[in-house]
């Protein structure tokens, strides 16, 4: 009779316990989140990010003299490998004076389309920060995320991830009209 009292107790406050719970979470599901827009915290930053390149309708070429940076897993954090990378395509990409550059970021099979596309945004915004850190103009730099949909090996193994999580430099020199 006394351990059965006991257990009762013990139910109640798990059922307790439990409702609480569902309650709490049913209150997080039911409020929405709200959108948080972060706003530039420096004047060289709002100027970075009203000034990217409009890249859409325009096409992009590889260069064998821009070469491709890789990324950590789940990362889009530039090694100082990257960084001496990019060191060198800035260095070229300078010497194109009209060119306008386009970084591509890319992703690994792993995680959701979506997750994907934002990490892939995430390493092209990075590498588009480096470089006008190195001196290329923000308005001359364009950055895209492909996510994970167009890996250079589709092999599900970690040798074929490492090439597949990476950022790609991009060139489009305009042409200028022939004077007539």
């Amino acid at each position: 009779s006394m351990e059965w009292a006991r257990i009762e107790t013990m139910n109640r406050k798990d059922f307790f316990k439990f409702s609480l719970c569902v309650l709490l979470g049913m209150s997080l599901v039911a409020c929405q989140k709200k959108q948080v827009k972060k706003t530039a915290e420096t004047p060289e930053e709002a100027e970075v990010e009203s000034e990217e390149l409009d890249i859409h309708g325009k096409d992009f070429v590889s260069s064998p003299h821009l070469k491709t940076i890789r990324f950590e897993y789940d990362s889009p954090a530039l090694s100082e490998e990257a960084r001496l990378t990019l060191a060198e395509n800035a260095e070229f990409i300078k010497k194109e004076k009209d060119a306008e550059v386009l970084v591509e970021g890319h992703c690994d099979e792993r995680g959701t389309i979506g997750y994907n596309l934002s990490l892939g945004q995430n390493r092209a915004a990075s590498v588009r920060k480096y470089y006008i850190s190195l001196g290329i103009a923000p308005e001359k730099i364009g950055a895209i995320s492909y996510g994970e949909e167009k890996p250079l090996c589709s092999e599900s193994a970690k040798s074929c991830w490492i090439q597949n999580r990476r950022a790609e430099t991009k060139l489009r020199v305009p042409k200028v009209a022939e004077e007539q």
